[in-house]
């Protein structure tokens, strides 16, 4: 008991001391954070959220209502296969085009998908061509609380995405069924949640306008492939995607996150810690637990008096140098130049040298942006992911132009360089290597065009393919672009190129499922010898001989054991009746039998 006194009395001691420590302070940490906010204000970086203006105008918030109203609403395909896979390769340089099929089977059910997904669109008709109008009135902006800073919501995102994925569908239907209007006004529509669409200074924002873009890519080639189009039509299309600037903005992200970051960490200093109540029994009976109790509570205390102060200088520094490298990234003429870069191809986590609940959330926030970045299969950068996106912006103007080309003289050219200056200011070049885009005619009158793609590798054109047996994705690269292939628009696959592209499915089908055949057959033969062994070892074993016998009861065990029906001699051990013995049913090896005789 008096040990347990003496550490009570070292406990108040130690508390005392280190009260005093910690609540005594010079302000040197608040004159290092004022000289910093000073300094880089004087650079001219924005440092508070008041800086930041994210509302819109009625005009805005009325436009935006509509493509934000139609996202969650709108009712989805009932089955994965109720949505069409656009662009769908059948070959190196081949895809699909997917609103010819006259049938389009399920790969799960077999059944036609076009009826299920032209009842599903029907029922979303009115609120679809609301969108549709609104995407097509003006520019998209969403009206947000900048004062939010970290904590601001940003709802519209999954709505763009999910109304993006419903265009897709109403476009290639359309396009099914002989609708060419109404196909071109949702490809429109889908085009401008890209081209039109100003993204908020967030990193998840600008992620999701690339992956728009993506679908919208995929969008335009299906309908490109359609015949008929009028040249006002393609032009209005290729000033609508001549007009989006990807890198616009992007520095801007980090300015945002460093004035959301400043405004946590004087938030965290005026969020109240709860005094530990300590009570004298408590102390007596469990000095550990106090102490543990007390420790945390002067942790929490020297994160205020301390750490936010030297957190928030860290970080004004931090995200300063984040910007700047964003300002220099942007100025890149080319992928290869931007990817050499600080700070492009990884990201520069912050590391605080306290743990808390900022540090928390900051390395939370980064893990799911790497999250959406591996879920989005373009590596680990969300720069290369905006080269990505510059890639295909050039190749669908480029695209667009061929196609005015051919509408103007009836063939493509046998270069790009024909397209200046008629129909382009300037020879196209790839984003990636600041080379001319690769283009060459086909032997069926159509073209190949294409980007390297994030690796930087000239794969002839190879396009990634998928499907039974032909997958072609070894995983994300830390690129961007899946490794050993190109970023291609390609050629319209013919009935020939189908024919073989299923005929191959069918075979890889057929070689898998022989393949799981002969696994499942040999894992059953390693299951039957294991199970034969064990049969032997139970047959080959020896009965226990006992010195003394158990009794039961006052009489010996064998006797209360023993079955005096069984045949043959009743005067067994112990050991014998407990022993299994094997019955003959004709089905060994795959089945044995085995009895014990006993009672």
């Amino acid at each position: 008991m008096k040990a347990r006194w003496k550490l009570v009395v070292v406990l108040a001691a130690a508390s005392g001391l280190c009260a005093f420590f910690l609540l005594r302070s010079d302000g040197s940490e608040q004159k290092a954070l004022e000289e910093t906010r000073r300094a880089v204000r004087q650079q001219g970086f924005k440092i508070d959220l008041s800086e930041f203006n994210f509302s819109a105008s009625a005009e805005f918030r009325a436009r935006t209502a509509a493509l934000t109203f139609a996202g969650p609403h709108l009712r989805r395909p009932p089955t994965p296969e109720g949505t069409p896979e656009l662009m769908m390769p059948v070959g190196s340089n081949a895809a699909r085009v997917i609103w010819q099929q006259f049938k389009l089977a399920s790969s799960y059910s077999g059944e036609d998908v076009w009826p299920a997904l032209r009842e599903s669109l029907n029922e979303n008709r009115a609120e679809m061509d609301a969108a549709c109008a609104a995407a097509l009135s003006g520019p998209i902006r969403f009206d947000l609380n900048a004062n939010a800073g970290n904590a601001m919501l940003l709802p519209h995102l999954a709505s763009l995405k999910n109304l993006m994925q419903m265009l897709a569908n109403r476009a290639v239907l359309e396009l099914h069924d002989g609708n060419k209007s109404a196909a071109w006004t949702n490809l429109l529509a889908a085009s401008r949640l890209v081209t039109a669409y100003d993204p908020e200074p967030a990193e998840v924002s600008h992620l999701v306008r690339y992956s728009c873009a993506t679908a919208a890519f995929n969008i335009a080639w299906e309908t490109l492939q359609a015949a008929g189009w009028t040249d006002e039509q393609l032009e209005q299309l290729q000033r609508e995607w001549e007009s989006v600037d990807f890198f616009k903005g992007l520095p801007e992200t980090a300015a945002f996150k460093r004035a959301s970051m400043v405004a946590t960490c004087q938030l965290e200093r005026q969020q109240p810690i709860s005094r530990p109540v300590v009570a004298l029994s408590d102390v007596i009976h469990s000095p550990r637990s106090t102490w543990y109790g007390l420790t945390e509570y002067w942790r929490l205390l020297r994160y205020r008096q301390h750490g936010t102060y030297e957190d928030e200088k860290a970080l004004l520094l931090h995200y300063r140098d984040r910007e700047l490298e964003l300002r220099r990234a942007v100025r890149s003429p080319t992928w290869t130049e931007m990817r050499q870069l600080s700070g492009v191809t990884n990201m520069i986590p912050f590391q605080s040298k306290y743990p808390s609940r900022m540090q928390t959330m900051m390395n939370m926030k980064q893990i799911a942006l790497a999250g959406m970045l591996y879920a989005q299969g373009q590596g680990q950068s969300w720069l290369g992911r905006a080269a990505d996106a510059e890639a295909r912006r050039r190749l669908i103007v480029t695209a667009i132009a061929l196609k005015r080309y051919h509408v103007r003289h009836g063939s493509y050219p046998n270069s790009l360089q024909e397209l200046v200056p008629e129909l382009l200011k300037y020879p196209p070049s790839d984003f990636v290597d600041g080379k001319p885009l690769r283009y060459c005619l086909t032997d069926d009158g159509h073209f190949v065009l294409y980007s390297v793609g994030l690796d930087c590798v000239d794969n002839g054109g190879e396009m990634p393919r998928r499907g039974p047996g032909r997958f072609r994705y070894p995983g994300p690269s830390r690129s961007g672009t899946p490794q050993g292939t190109d970023l291609v628009w390609p050629r319209p696959a013919s009935t020939a190129d189908v024919e073989m592209f299923h005929r191959e499915q069918i075979k890889a089908q057929a070689e898998r499922a022989d393949r799981d055949e002969d696994v499942q057959a040999e894992a059953q033969w390693r299951r039957t010898a294991a199970r034969q062994a064990g049969v032997e070892k139970l047959l080959t074993a020896k009965p226990k001989v006992r010195s003394a016998e158990p009794s039961f009861r006052g009489r010996p065990l064998s006797e209360a054991l023993r079955n005096e029906n069984t045949p043959a001699t009743n005067k067994t051990t112990v050991d014998e009746l407990l022993t299994l013995r094997q019955v003959a049913t004709g089905e060994e090896p795959e089945t044995v039998m085995f009895e014990a005789p006993v009672n």
